[in-house]
């Protein structure tokens, strides 16, 4: 179907569907394209009523070609429009013009690749708070306090499934088909790469912890360690980035992800490392003044409602005695 003057208008109008911007797009990039552009910049300079606002310096133009190339990524082509030699910018007016005409033709094409490839969705939840949500491809995710998730609305076939996590979540990865990749992005240039898997991903600041249930998952810790694991069931997986502290041990992998099922379960963990929990998934301060306390480890399992049942729970099982000042917790 031809490119009609109707559609161009409607084209730079941002009046077309995801479909016709698509096909006006492509004809951009023909040579008939580049010479439309190419007229309609001379006819926008040619204008008289452009005004430039005052004190403002001529822009660059290879500062303003590098821009639209930045807004218009893969998979759209960047539409480069032949400019003559000409000292347009030493003629009054005719740079304001130059300028608007670069911003329309990227903001109409920007506008077309915002509807054909729609901004990734990002989850939030808030201090305390669980939520559990379905991936384009049927995998789940359930979130602890105070994690972040983001991930593209839709993934096409034989497309690597990527997602973006800071924070707590329980995966449980769906097997495609066509064996597609599935990769979390954790802070910290550390990423992990499964198949069909459930495991348990804790990435705050500098630190992670990864702990497999099931399946298999390869674990990229980038720069830091500059090495690839793969790890079995039952591994539990350390990165104290700032640190530069990694290690692996085999652990209860149910006991590690048993916080979503409204119970903590300890085996050996340490009061500090309870203490750093509390901190990241209910935005407290905990303050354990004996560094000897601050080593006790403790085994065993508690609530998870909420904060005040935890603090209760640590402090019946463990003998713990704990106040609470505003936002700061105490432990004695």
């Amino acid at each position: 179907m031809p490119i009609t003057e109707q559609l161009l208008k409607r084209y730079f109008d941002n009046q077309v569907t995801p479909a016709e911007a698509r096909r006006v797009l492509d004809w951009l990039t023909t040579e008939d394209g580049l010479t439309y552009l190419t007229h309609r910049l001379d006819a926008q300079l040619g204008k008289a009523d452009w005004h430039a606002p005052p004190n403002s310096s001529a822009p660059d133009p290879d500062q303003l070609l590098s821009a639209i190339r930045k807004r218009m990524e893969p998979p759209l082509p960047f539409i480069d429009v032949p400019v003559r030699q000409a000292n347009w910018y030493a003629q009054p007016m005719r740079w304001a013009a130059v300028l608007i005409g670069f911003v329309l033709l990227a903001a109409s094409a920007f506008w077309g690749y915002q509807q054909l490839y729609p901004k990734d969705l990002v989850y939030r939840t808030a201090f305390g708070k669980m939520a559990s949500l379905t991936l384009p491809d049927g995998s789940t995710v359930t979130l602890n306090g105070n994690s972040h998730l983001r991930y593209a609305p839709r993934w096409a076939t034989h497309q690597t499934r990527e997602v973006w996590m800071d924070g707590e979540g329980f995966f449980r990865v769906t097997h495609q088909r066509n064996h597609e990749r599935f990769v979390v992005h954790l802070p910290n240039k550390l990423n992990i790469e499964v198949l069909g898997t459930q495991f348990n991903v804790m990435a705050r600041a500098n630190r992670a912890k990864v702990v497999l249930n099931n399946g298999k998952i390869r674990l990229d810790v980038g720069d830091q360690a500059k090495q690839k694991l793969v790890m079995q069931p039952g591994d539990l997986f350390y990165a104290d980035v700032k640190a530069k502290v990694y290690y692996r041990k085999h652990v209860d992998a149910a006991a590690q992800s048993a916080w979503q099922t409204g119970k903590l379960t300890f085996d050996g963990t340490t009061l500090q490392e309870v203490a750093q929990m509390l901190e990241d998934t209910y935005g407290v301060k905990v303050i354990i003044a004996d560094p000897d306390l601050q080593r006790q480890t403790l085994s065993g399992t508690i609530p998870n409602q909420s904060m005040q049942t935890i603090l209760d729970g640590l402090a019946t099982l463990f003998d713990l005695h704990i106040t609470q000042q505003s936002n700061r917790i105490i432990i004695q």
